[in-house]
């Protein structure tokens, strides 16, 4: 049997590894981390490493094979033995001057080769790599995709006993997390402001585009390739006849979907987002009660409130906070104001998706008045009455 994986978010689990290195390898496990493709498994780890001042090795094990982990055989003719050179991409011999240990990074273990599995058993139990022993503050951090959505083999690790000397941690992305790492590593303005207006367009859970990886590009390919360095500028350029190819730039980095929904929403930008509906949006929601705004906009925005607390409630186990039940509050009071057909559906998808029918009571204490509460009640009543 093997471990079921914690889901983590990126702040989560630098604290994790963070006091992983803190135990100056007194423990008697390493940690494994598994993740959709492009979610930053290898950033996180490595920036880690470099806050704790740690020397960072990232070797991809799916290059890989087993004689390249334990070095080449050269024969010792004075001795008539075999010998192995120790191979430039495992840890040296000895810590690096000025560093406090070693992370060794060993990304792709989902792609890796059997044999390479099995050595990987003697790398974490024993601290050595084949004939080479690794110095003794030496951290091994694996990483693997899960491959479902990029058609990768997986490897699973098929012996229990090396299992059992794994932490494992399922990360997932936050949006404002990604966010605050956005704005201080200069993404592209625009990008910033569309995964603000909808967080849940940052990654698919299904599909390998988007991810942050690909927004990553595409912000680099706007402002270096392009020369696009803020919204407007975009904005033109895509107006121009050079629109199109900046289109397919993006396209080919973020996938269709992702690439279609941006352009438009710079170009044409939706009449409610999935923000307003988060954060209450009072403007929108008057706007909403008097039909100004399109059952188009009001579907998408809904629906990645829906998504956006999914992810909330998953990375909080079902416990949410004061901000979360807020949302929820806020994401029942819109759906409250809906048609009766999309109204049931939408409490429906909520309630199947999110598992949060307990919390609904709690959440609706955010009301600003009884009446109000009582009103949004009387809209789901009917849904009560029937469970």
């Amino acid at each position: 049997m093997h471990k079921t994986p914690v889901e983590t978010t990126a702040k989560e689990l630098e604290h994790i590894i963070e006091t992983h290195l803190d135990a100056k390898k007194k423990l008697n496990y390493a940690i494994k981390i598994v993740g959709h493709p492009g979610i930053g498994k290898s950033s996180i780890v490595k920036q880690t490493a470099e806050k704790k001042n740690f020397y960072f090795i990232d070797t991809r094990l799916a290059f890989k094979e087993n004689i390249d982990l334990g070095g080449y055989p050269v024969p010792d003719h004075n001795d008539k033995k075999m010998i192995y050179f120790r191979p430039k991409f495992i840890p040296p011999e000895t810590v690096p001057t000025g560093y406090n240990g070693i992370v060794w990074f060993l990304d792709e273990a989902n792609r890796a080769h059997p044999t390479v599995i099995q050595t990987l058993f003697q790398i974490i139990t024993e601290s050595r790599c084949g004939e080479h022993l690794l110095p003794e503050k030496t951290t091994i951090i694996l990483a693997g995709n899960l491959g479902e959505g990029d058609m990768t083999t997986i490897t699973d690790f098929e012996d229990a006993a090396l299992d059992g000397r794994l932490a494992i941690f399922h990360l997932k992305p936050s949006a404002a997390n990604w966010l605050s790492w956005a704005v201080e590593n200069k993404i592209h303005p625009a990008i910033i402001e569309y995964i603000t207006l909808f967080p849940e367009r940052l990654w698919s859970e299904t599909e390998i585009n988007p991810n942050p990886r690909a927004w990553h590009q595409v912000s680099n390919a706007l402002i270096y390739a392009c020369g696009l360095d803020t919204k407007k500028d975009l904005e033109n350029a895509l107006k121009s006849e050079k629109g199109l190819l900046i289109e397919k730039i993006i396209s080919s980095l973020a996938g269709q979907s992702a690439a279609d929904d941006f352009v438009k929403e710079i170009l044409s930008p939706r009449q409610i987002s999935t923000e307003d509906i988060l954060l209450g949006n009072s403007q929108k929601k008057e706007s909403f009660k008097q039909n100004k705004i399109s059952s188009e906009d009001i579907l998408w925005a809904i629906s990645g409130a829906i998504t956006n607390l999914k992810s909330e409630a998953s990375a909080l186990m079902g416990e949410l906070d004061k901000d979360s039940l807020k949302k929820l509050y806020n994401v029942l009071s819109f759906i409250a104001l809906s048609r009766a057909d999309s109204r049931v559906a939408f409490f429906q998808i909520l309630l199947r998706e999110c598992g949060l029918l307990t919390k609904i009571p709690k959440a609706l204490e955010f009301a600003e008045s009884d009446e109000e509460k009582e009103s949004i009640k009387d809209k789901f009543s009917d849904i009560f009455d029937g469970e």
